[in-house]
């Protein structure tokens, strides 16, 4: 069987290229839409949720972490982390080991506010992976991520530099750990 890495027969038809990029753009934008609508009957944007969530993955994370986790960049992570803390979502603390550095953990409110609204998300996801069997979406998350981490590593390599999220998606693959539980 192939390894994902070796060089595989690529379609010759660069609209399939064309289409692969369309759908996943549309699907990405349609997912987050949806997920928005969700998110509004508890005040909460998108980007809270998704720091929320990473917190409930990896329960102690610097800002830099969490923009890594994210994809997003640092100085909106730090905006947000603060406004999340305003909310009492999550808190903030400075390492015993480094007084300069400051790690964001879930408060007990955030993790309420992830109980309430995760029964919402699961009737949307039910809704998004209907007809679709586990093992499909098992590949396709494979794929994904095969994906994005060829795009991550070779970010450069078609125009000598990289624009902003390609930075950050290189990080990203830099600083990808395995999520522990809470």
């Amino acid at each position: 069987m192939a390894n994902s890495k070796d060089k595989q027969k690529q379609p010759h038809d660069p609209m399939f290229y064309v289409r692969f990029g369309y759908l996943l753009n549309r699907t990405g934008s349609l997912g987050a839409a949806s997920m928005s609508d969700v998110l509004k009957e508890f005040d909460i944007p998108l980007p809270i949720w998704h720091i929320l969530l990473i917190l409930s993955q990896f329960p102690k994370q610097t800002v830099s972490e969490l923009a890594s986790h994210s994809g997003l960049e640092i100085s909106y992570i730090s905006r947000t982390v603060l406004k999340v803390e305003q909310r009492g979502l999550v808190t903030r603390t400075k390492s015993t080991d480094d007084k300069r550095v400051i790690y964001v953990k879930l408060a007990k409110a955030g993790r309420e506010m992830i109980r309430k609204i995760l029964p919402k998300i699961r009737v949307l996801l039910g809704v998004v992976f209907q007809g679709i069997s586990d093992a499909d979406i098992e590949t396709t998350a494979r794929t994904l991520q095969v994906v994005y981490d060829n795009l991550a590593s070779n970010a450069d390599a078609f125009t000598g530099n990289s624009n902003r999220k390609l930075i950050v998606a290189q990080r990203t693959s830099k600083y990808r750990k395995k999520p522990e539980k809470v």
